[in-house]
């Protein structure tokens, strides 16, 4: 694991809370504690273990558990976002990989899966993709979300740097809350995998920040 920043983000005025499984000021590799590397805030580990493959440290889910930030990340109503983390299958089925808000009609956003594709939350609902995944490799995962009018925004998602998915949906009002890893709104966690990063920003990364973002980072993956 590395101590310091590490590769420095696009956007990084505009990170809400960063989680870096591989970086000592975010875990020091024992516990049941992280922290923000924006705000030094705790998370708490629940039922997950940490463990390394090669330079990547990663927080390991076997079907079970979750990291929950302390602090809400002050994201509410219809403000642009976007969520980004680093993820491993150990197996393909319906997970949720992060998210915030909390559950109700409009009020929540996270990345999900489904046996074969990746679904895109919102509220109760969600938009299932047609972009697949497969288990035993990493990916670069970033689901955004920008502000057009009261009623509407774009939504687009992102593989390993490239767009993958882009719509139109009605705006979503989300409820400040804690950033959930592992975890959906509605309390389901099922992941069976591994999670080394997960970050969000208050802001729509564009397509060329989420870019460099990956550049930074996929040798470190493998990729």
């Amino acid at each position: 694991m590395g101590s310091s920043i590490g590769p420095i983000d696009e956007a990084l005025g505009n990170l809400s809370i960063a989680l870096d499984a591989s970086n000592l000021n975010s875990y020091s590799g024992s516990g049941n504690t992280s922290y923000d590397l924006i705000t030094r805030s705790t998370a708490a580990l629940s039922s997950v273990t940490y463990s390394t493959s090669g330079s990547v440290g990663f927080f390991d889910f076997s079907g079970s558990g979750s990291v929950t930030s302390s602090n809400n990340i002050g994201i509410t109503g219809a403000n642009s976002r976007t969520l980004s983390c680093w993820a491993y299958f150990n197996a393909k089925s319906t997970y949720c990989l992060m998210s915030i808000g909390v559950n109700g009609s409009g009020t929540g956003w996270g990345i999900e899966t489904g046996a074969t594709t990746f679904t895109l939350t919102k509220g109760n609902s969600g938009t299932i993709t047609a972009v697949t995944y497969n288990a035993s490799q990493w990916y670069n995962i970033v689901y955004v979300g920008q502000n057009l009018s009261a009623n509407s925004l774009t939504v687009s998602f992102y593989i390993n740097g490239s767009l993958q998915y882009s719509g139109t949906d009605t705006s979503i009002n989300t409820t400040n809350s804690p950033l959930k890893v592992g975890l959906n709104p509605s309390g389901f966690v099922s992941f069976n995998g591994r999670i080394a990063q997960a970050k969000v920003y208050n802001k729509a990364l564009s397509a060329n920040e989420i870019k460099k973002n990956y550049d930074g980072l996929k040798s470190k993956f493998g990729l």
